[in-house]
């Protein structure tokens, strides 16, 4: 098999093709990226430069290596490559396959006001509000029971926590001053007030802030169908990114993927996060996994795409999950 893989600088970049080459070593791997700077630079078979995602010769970049490389199947690894590949599918697919759910559903799981509205009244979501202008976040905010409750606001297509602050009076101030990182999450309506100005703030989401455990619940699909599907406890946060989860045994978890998935009929690898066990967010793509030598979600998707393994036989590794299995991320180093 021969894959283009992008966004090989990613944090979970380097799991993901350590692991695929422990589930096959004959994998031809081609890493992209905007920057060459990418440690999959030097994990990959081979690796090239691409535009940004967003940047109009981006498709015709990734269908000229699919070209010269006989690629089998492009597998996006982020958000904003998922957004406009998924969009290209029919141009790609003249050459290659491509792990990806329908361009309209990844549409809805970019876009969190778009996500929320799609489930409300089919399951249960946050309380939310999509405002414009800093008087319609205070009126927002207020309806939601600040400042007696919090209050988290968000852009509506915000990757990797930028831009998320939870609304509180409840914080130390002072221990957020002299003790708190300089990127804290937490800030008071005053706070927030002075900081803006005479500005105007950026379309955003305010909603409730969930309470409780939160989960990482991680399936591999087919047209809606939960082949296999495995649940993490995000166990610590760092710079915005968890650094540590542990794979357990949540079949709540899953039975309440499993009815998000019926009015959201996705393919292969995506993430559902949920705290308290109501709905966060989506990710249309792979995420950070939990890996053995027996249980590699996105091979599985390969395979499954590249119609390597059926159905049924994807489901049989619902009982091959490490369960009790943690990880943790960490920072590397590569001298070149």
């Amino acid at each position: 098999m021969r894959v283009l893989l992008t966004g090989v600088g990613c944090p979970g970049a380097h799991a993901l093709i350590s692991n695929l080459k422990l589930q096959d070593e004959s994998i031809f791997i081609l890493g992209t990226n905007a920057n060459e700077q990418a440690i999959g630079r030097w994990l990959c078979d081979d690796f090239a430069v691409v535009p940004w995602a967003y940047e109009e010769n981006y498709i015709d970049s990734i269908i000229d290596l699919v070209r010269k490389n006989n690629i089998d199947i492009v597998f996006p690894q982020t958000s904003w490559e998922m957004f406009h590949l998924s969009k290209a599918s029919k141009e790609i697919e003249k050459y290659c396959r491509l792990l990806a759910s329908k361009h309209e559903l990844v549409a809805i799981c970019e876009n969190k006001y778009l996500m929320y509205k799609h489930f409300e009244g089919k399951i249960d979501v946050p309380q939310f509000y999509l405002v414009k202008t800093m008087a319609e976040l205070v009126k927002a905010a207020e309806k939601l029971g600040y400042p007696e409750k919090d209050v988290v606001f968000k852009p509506p297509e915000g990757k990797g926590a930028r831009g998320v602050r939870v609304l509180t009076e409840k914080s130390d101030r002072y221990d957020l001053l002299f003790n708190g990182r300089p990127f804290a999450k937490y800030i008071s309506i005053d706070e927030l007030k002075s900081t803006v100005g005479k500005n105007e703030i950026p379309e955003l989401m305010v909603m409730e802030y969930l309470e409780g455990v939160e989960l990482k619940i991680d399936p591999v699909l087919k047209n809606g169908e939960m082949l296999t599907c495995s649940v993490k406890n995000r166990l610590n946060f760092a710079s915005g990114l968890a650094m540590g989860f542990e794979m357990i045994d949540d079949n709540e978890a899953i039975n309440y993927a499993r009815s998000l998935l019926k009015h959201l009929p996705m393919d292969y690898c995506i993430d559902i996060s949920t705290r308290g066990g109501v709905l966060m967010e989506i990710n249309p793509r792979v995420s950070t996994y939990i890996y053995s030598k027996n249980y590699c979600a996105p091979y599985l998707a390969l395979k499954l795409a590249m119609e390597e393994m059926s159905a049924d036989e994807v489901k049989d590794y619902q009982t091959k999950l490490p369960i009790g299995k943690k990880m943790f991320r960490y920072y590397g180093q590569i001298d070149y």
